[in-house]
């Protein structure tokens, strides 16, 4: 007998008052893999955060942690870590006070601290969170959810605040507590690190799921193709658009339209007076997608 998912949302529904933050989200998290959670602001992304790790009941629908329903029972909700915007920790301590309170709260030996300090590069661990930077307040969130989560981490832009150096850092700790079978859901507008990190893929658009799937399905949904136009390049994006194909200019001059069918775009023009061929083709990336609103 299969062991059950890490986490399963069954249409979850959320409204605060008459505006509907959530509408019919249903996914499954499997163990051992990371899921990028995208979308445009307001899109029900930290309220559907919130509802994962158990400080937000839904309206309708039911949340089911390693085949647990979480509203139905108290045992529901161990082996989750949550660094989430919104659920501050204690700002007078320490990183390792704070880290120490909660792993005893958890049942975890004192080494596990002295471990996520180090994987999380907290600098100056026993100096008060409010003297802190920004990046390293994250830091500190992030290495309590590694500490709470064994089974399952949710990550509110966990890159937020951090230098480059240390986004590549913890990047390398996201992938690696993946690697230990940890299942991971990563929320970000940075569409690059999901990229990097994600095997799949929510993506939320006015609190309805656009796409839910693996990361290289969703690549493979549109291509970018760049067309060189001979003459009149200039009226060439309103003859797309008047067609309903997406483009836009490329720094080059040639014109960039993201479709399945590139020679159809070329059919378009040339029925406008205009002769173009393909210059480039390849599928489009997670940030271009977004850009192009095609979520």
């Amino acid at each position: 007998m299969s062991s059950p998912a890490t986490c399963e949302a069954v249409d979850i529904t959320h409204s605060y008052g008459s505006v509907c933050a959530l509408s019919d989200v249903s996914f499954v998290l499997e163990p051992g893999r990371i899921t990028g959670l995208v979308g445009a602001n307001g899109s029900g992304k930290s309220t559907l955060l919130r509802i994962l790790a158990g400080v937000q009941r839904p309206t309708a629908g039911r949340v089911l942690q390693f085949g647990i329903d979480l509203a139905a029972s108290e045992s529901a909700g161990a082996g989750v870590g949550a660094a989430i915007d919104g659920m501050s920790l204690w700002p007078n301590w320490s990183a390792y006070r704070t880290l120490r309170y909660l792993a005893a709260l958890a049942g975890r030996p004192a080494y596990d601290v002295d471990r996520v300090l180090l994987d999380a590069q907290i600098e100056r661990p026993r100096t008060r969170l409010r003297a802190l930077s920004l990046g390293n307040r994250q830091r500190v969130a992030i290495a309590a959810a590694m500490l709470l989560g064994t089974r399952l981490i949710l990550l509110d832009e966990p890159m937020n605040g951090l230098d480059p150096a240390a986004r590549e850092a913890t990047r390398d700790v996201i992938l690696r507590l993946a690697g230990e079978g940890r299942t991971i859901l990563l929320s970000s507008h940075d569409l690059n690190d999901v990229e990097v990190l994600a095997h799949d893929l929510i993506a939320l658009s006015q609190g309805r799921t656009k796409f839910v799937g693996s990361t290289s399905k969703f690549r493979t949904r549109a291509t970018m193709s760049l067309l060189t136009v001979d003459h009149d390049i200039e009226i060439a994006p309103g003859v797309l658009a008047r067609a309903g194909i997406r483009c836009r200019n490329a720094p080059n001059g040639d014109i960039v339209v993201f479709t399945h069918d590139a020679q159809a775009a070329i059919e378009v023009l040339l029925r406008g007076g205009l002769i173009a061929q393909i210059s480039a083709e390849r599928d489009a990336t997670l940030e271009e997608r977004f850009q192009d609103a095609t979520l």
